[in-house]
């Protein structure tokens, strides 16, 4: 009996002994399970934001409840169409505004500690970190404008007809307020005269980035002309919310030899013209636009002031080539009179009212994380 049962003991000892590592690791994939799941919540919303031709460059890594690092896909850069990397800065800024909103209802606030990168690397070929994520309590983070996340859901482009009404006096006030406090000016144009001839610079610019071979090949990896193709790829410029048939499209950017003969241009042109209708208002960005620190604060800005456009029911359409290609950009300065001591103008848009606009596609949320096993 009393070898039984010291056997008997042993082996419960030992059962126990394994018993203490077995309910550690259950208690990690249960913590590890649970981070996940909060940043999901956050990542949800936050994929929705805005990117340059819709690449969502964004990945994340989740370390624990409160802390994650965003990398960059370099497969998903654009070293021709945004060389200095700019405009993505400003979507990742952008995308981490939109967790940090995301992120109050909670009761949480976001910091985010940036690498010391100047510029993103475009020789890279795996994930490059941008940033160390943490969530601290609302108290101990700085003060965030108070918007309804379920806006990063509703915010959308139009590039569709406008209703011919200027963008109310009230609004544009409210606008400039907003950018006035983040250190930029806007500035806003309902004459008639001046919105025309923005719409035919972006227009003349457009067939200027076609005989661009590089930027054309560019874009065309980006353009999803069938509804198929958009919804396996979930990125990129689909026809359906660029008003554009997606045969036309095809051709555009895969045979752009058919469009070489200015009658075809001229007939090209009036068709993107017309999608234009009803633009009464056109407006413009101005501020530090030098450095990474300004991109990033330019990606805040941006955010906040396109959920603020959509609180109102005021849609945005960019004309990013105005701003990038540099014979344009240099016409639209003399037009509105820049001065080299001016700040860089580094926005041109139109804005006006229309019926809601397609939502162009995104990334399924777990898409966007990196493996790992978070603790």
């Amino acid at each position: 009996m009393k070898r039984r049962d010291f056997l008997f003991r042993t082996a419960l000892g030992a059962g126990f002994a394994l018993l203490g590592p077995l309910r550690q690791a259950a208690q990690a994939r249960t913590a590890g399970a649970a981070a996940q799941a909060r940043w999901a919540e956050l990542v949800d919303y936050a994929r929705w934001s805005p990117s340059p031709h819709n690449v969502q460059p964004w990945k994340l890594l989740v370390l624990s409840k409160t802390e994650a690092r965003l990398y960059y896909e370099p497969a998903r850069l654009l070293p021709h169409t945004d060389p200095t990397s700019c405009f993505t800065i400003i979507g990742l800024g952008m995308f981490i505004e939109s967790l940090r909103i995301a992120a109050a209802p909670l009761g949480y606030g976001l910091e985010a500690r940036h690498t010391a990168e100047p510029r993103l690397n475009y020789a890279a070929t795996t994930p490059q970190l941008f940033a160390d994520l943490r969530l601290v309590p609302a108290a101990q983070a700085s003060p965030v404008p108070a918007f309804d996340r379920e806006l990063l859901k509703q915010r959308r482009t139009s590039r569709l007809h406008y209703d011919g009404r200027p963008v109310a006096a009230e609004v544009q006030q409210q606008l400039t307020r907003l950018v006035a406090a983040h250190g930029h000016q806007l500035a806003c144009s309902t004459e008639a005269e001046m919105v025309d001839f923005v719409l035919d610079l972006n227009r003349q610019t457009l067939f200027t980035d076609l005989d661009d071979v590089p930027v054309r090949q560019e874009l065309a990896g980006l353009i999803r002309t069938t509804d198929a193709e958009a919804h396996a790829k979930k990125d990129g410029l689909w026809s359906r919310c660029m008003g554009f048939p997606g045969r036309l499209m095809h051709n555009f950017f895969f045979h752009p030899e058919r469009f070489h003969s200015p009658w075809k241009r001229g007939v090209l042109g009036k068709v993107y013209q017309h999608s234009m209708h009803g633009t009464s208002t056109v407006a413009w960005l101005q501020g530090r636009f030098e450095t990474r620190a300004d991109w990033l604060q330019a990606g805040t800005l941006m955010q906040r002031l396109w959920l603020e456009m959509t609180r109102h029911g005021v849609y945005l359409h960019p004309f990013g080539s105005v701003v990038t290609n540099e014979a344009a950009h240099r016409q639209f300065l003399e037009k509105v009179g820049h001065q080299p001591t001016d700040a860089p103008l580094w926005l041109l848009v139109r804005l006006g009212y229309s019926t809601e606009p397609p939502r162009s596609l995104r990334l399924n949320t777990q898409d966007i994380f990196l493996n790992a096993t978070p603790s």
